[in-house]
């Protein structure tokens, strides 16, 4: 039977432990040091296995055994997002935080933003060496930590930042204190801010910040950062505050007052059967003037979005949810005072026109021009196709302004979850309507809301 096979692989339960923990409990031991690797970097649930994994350790030996640990180094992965590394550097900085008897030593300074495997090891290991001479062994007079983030307080248009560990505190190159970021209800994002040392304390203000609320430190995996204390030891990237909420979309464009939220939708929640986080359709009632949908796509701080409204099609507010094989909501029509807004300048731009075309249905479908509309191709898929059977298919919701042959929205292959296929504007591939491209499993955030406005 197959669950009587042999592990074979060093990836499979029990191997690693048993290879290389389970031999060495009968021995004592003081402490464990550990030089994290980069192939978690993106793993959003680190800390929670660093603190079972030693947690586990400590079940077997003493359960006071020190843990010391290193933040892994800048490095610039690729593509990836620039966030990507000071998410990471935050859930291994609230290992320390929550885990009894740990600490973390900082090498964002002697790393290689080329070498993901930096040479310099010879300072780390003497800064997990200190690290655990002060806080295992009790030697005094020895500096293992460079400053470490402790308050922030707002002072009119500047923020107050305070840290432990800042015994002359400086910048390790004579330069501008690097890396901070403030963000305010009216700075449009983030902002860099000009970072001034008063005391042990850095002061941080930017002009296009008036009313700052939050900052962060070193937010960017290239991130160098020069702010040091008097031994010469770096700081970690953290952040602070409360983010300004921001005006809604709809709010934005001037339409809040006009409409009502129908469904809302997290994306990667996506299936046959997907849940919403918030479904009106037995609440409200009354005859349907208008219909928006509102898509937004984000990776990291960057989010996309488009809103589309229209002249309604239906009155019955049910068939306005997402189509799957158990509601069987089909739609393939043109649709009447199409009105565009979004934050990509040509998606904005080409509903300019009054009308638009929706494809809107659970099944299957092919490139075929069904609904007859000028300029769709029948060798492509995009804003004119034919649905098929199964009724349980690949399925889509689309809307397509039919003069500028622009997909406005698409949101196809809702079983495939968080791989579905999600777009704003065209698909840059062969098939403008974004069918085959499993492109939501490259946004964080995907949310899909459909409004109302009652008559």
């Amino acid at each position: 039977p197959q669950a009587l096979v042999p592990f074979k692989t060093h990836q499979s339960p029990t191997m690693l432990y048993n290879a290389m923990i389970a031999p060495l409990i009968p021995y004592a031991i003081r402490g464990a040091i550990w030089y994290q690797g980069e192939s978690n970097h993106t793993e959003s649930d680190y800390t929670e296995k660093t603190i079972a994994l030693v947690e586990g350790w400590r079940q077997v030996w003493q359960p006071e055994i020190p843990y010391y640990f290193v933040q892994i180094a800048p490095y610039h992965y690729g593509k990836e997002d620039k966030t990507v590394l000071a998410k990471f550097w935050e859930q291994q900085a609230a290992v320390e935080t929550r885990l009894a008897d740990s600490g973390m030593v900082v090498i964002n300074d002697i790393g290689n933003v080329k070498d993901i495997h930096p040479r310099n090891k010879q300072d780390v290991g003497l800064r997990l060496a200190n690290l655990a001479l002060a806080k295992s062994y009790g030697k005094t007079g020895i500096a293992y930590s460079g400053p470490r983030y402790r308050s922030m307080r707002i002072e009119g248009d500047r923020i107050r930042v305070s840290f432990d560990h800042a015994e002359g505190v400086a910048s390790r190159d004579g330069k501008p204190l690097s890396h901070f970021e403030i963000i305010g209800p009216d700075s449009k994002g983030w902002q860099p801010a000009k970072a001034t040392i008063e005391g042990s304390d850095v002061i941080l203000q930017a002009t296009s910040v008036a009313a700052p609320v939050a900052l962060r430190f070193a937010w960017d995996k290239l991130a160098e950062p020069n702010l040091i204390n008097a031994a010469g030891l770096s700081t970690g990237a953290f952040r602070a505050g409360a983010l300004p909420a921001p005006k809604s979309i709809l709010e934005q464009i001037g339409v809040a007052a006009d409409y009502e939220l129908l469904y809302d939708l997290d994306l990667a929640m996506l299936s046959d059967t997907p849940r919403y986080t918030s479904d009106r359709s037995a609440e409200l009632s009354g005859g349907i003037a208008r219909i928006g949908y509102l898509l937004e796509l984000g990776k990291a701080d960057q989010v996309q979005w488009v809103y589309v409204s229209m002249n309604a099609f239906t009155q019955k507010l049910a068939q306005l949810a997402l189509p799957t094989s158990v509601n069987r909501n089909v739609f393939q029509q043109a649709v009447s005072g199409l009105r565009v807004y979004s934050i990509i300048p040509s998606v904005a731009g080409a509903g300019k026109g009054d009308i638009g075309n929706i494809e809107f249905w659970p099944h299957n479908y092919t490139p075929a021009n069904a609904g007859k509309v000028g300029g769709a191709n029948a060798g492509s898929y995009d804003v004119g196709d034919q649905r098929a059977e199964p009724v349980n298919g690949y399925g889509c919701l689309q809307i397509h302004a039919t003069g500028s042959k622009t997909t406005l929205l698409a949101i196809n292959n809702r079983r495939a979850g968080a791989q579905a296929d999600l777009g704003i504007g065209n698909s840059p591939g062969q098939h403008t309507d974004w069918t085959f491209t499993k492109s939501g499993k490259g946004y964080d955030y995907k949310r899909l809301r459909i409004f109302v406005q009652l008559k």
